[in-house]
């Protein structure tokens, strides 16, 4: 085989089983690394006027001995592991699958340009978050939203048992446009924008693995770029999912902007960047060690 075929193979072969294990174990790294922030910001988002530094006093001072101080910013983590192992790993998974099906439907195995490539990752990203909303996020993300902002320090079991006796299964995926809206955006630029910034780096050599600290950097890049476009749609699908929030999505649309303007739809957005960018960070490196793992042949850079 020669190196231009061995390079087509390369690039052709996605792996998704393994690409499976790897962003389930790249999800628990996130979660377990990210929580805290992920209680700052959702707080933040359902209480706009709040400062940083005042929300962060709200969720230590709430609940006593174990569940209170800073152990209060990891409350709840244990469910969210569960959720981060199937969501990621479905993820990279409904990724890998559906790109490995256009490139061989559309292309017929043919090596991609980079326009191609690009197009693909930007399809794959859509398709992956569709399917990890409506497998996993979107009633996940429910139960976070209610768990973080009750009153009471309820267990996610119970807080899960009160939405289904109250609001039935339908429950589960209240504010389920905003989520699927959010997930697809946030995938169809967070995949096209690592894998760029990765090719780059490798010079267009798939077969390389790069340094942690390069995936890393590209992963933050990525999560970045992602959360500054699509930051509306989470705190939409967060102002929705609050219990006891009965509106449409047009009706928190206009009352975001009623009560603090356009910069309403950004409410969050720090917290939620310091939350994002190291979590993919993480989530990319950890998925590209893993990766390297499973296939030692490859080279490293």
């Amino acid at each position: 085989m020669t190196g231009k075929e061995e390079n087509k193979q390369q690039q052709h072969v996605n792996f998704p089983w393994k690409r499976l294990v790897a962003g389930a174990v790249a999800g628990t790294a996130d979660v377990w690394a990210c929580h805290p922030l992920d209680r700052i910001k959702t707080q933040l988002q359902n209480n706009p006027g709040k400062s940083i530094v005042g929300t962060f006093g709200d969720i230590v001072s709430k609940g006593k001995g174990f569940t209170g101080g800073v152990n209060a910013l990891y409350e709840g983590i244990l469910p969210m592991t569960a959720e981060a192992i199937f969501k990621v790993g479905i993820r990279y998974f409904a990724f890998s699958w559906f790109t490995e099906q256009y490139k061989t439907t559309v292309y017929k195995g043919e090596t991609l340009n980079k326009k191609q490539q690009f197009g693909a990752n930007l399809l794959g990203g859509a398709f992956a978050g569709t399917i990890e909303s409506f497998v996993v996020v979107i009633p996940c993300e429910l139960l976070k939203v209610r768990h973080m902002t009750q009153e009471h320090n309820k267990s996610f079991g119970t807080v899960f048992r009160d939405v289904l006796r109250e609001e039935g299964f339908q429950g589960l995926y209240k504010g389920g446009s905003a989520t699927l809206l959010r997930q697809i955006t946030n995938h169809m630029i967070r995949f096209p924008t690592f894998y760029a910034i990765s090719d780059y780096l490798k010079g267009g050599d798939h077969s390389v693995h790069l340094p942690v600290w390069q995936n890393l950097s590209a992963g933050a890049i990525a999560g970045t770029a992602s959360t500054l476009f699509n930051n509306p749609l989470d705190t939409i699908k967060t102002r929705m999912q609050k219990q006891g929030q009965n509106q449409t999505t047009m009706q928190v649309v206009r009352g975001i902007y009623q009560e603090t303007g356009v910069k309403g739809y950004w409410a969050g957005v720090i917290p939620r960047i310091l939350r994002v960018a190291p979590g993919q960070a993480i989530t990319w490196a950890v998925v590209e060690l893993v990766m390297g793992i499973l296939e030692p042949s490859s080279k490293k850079h």
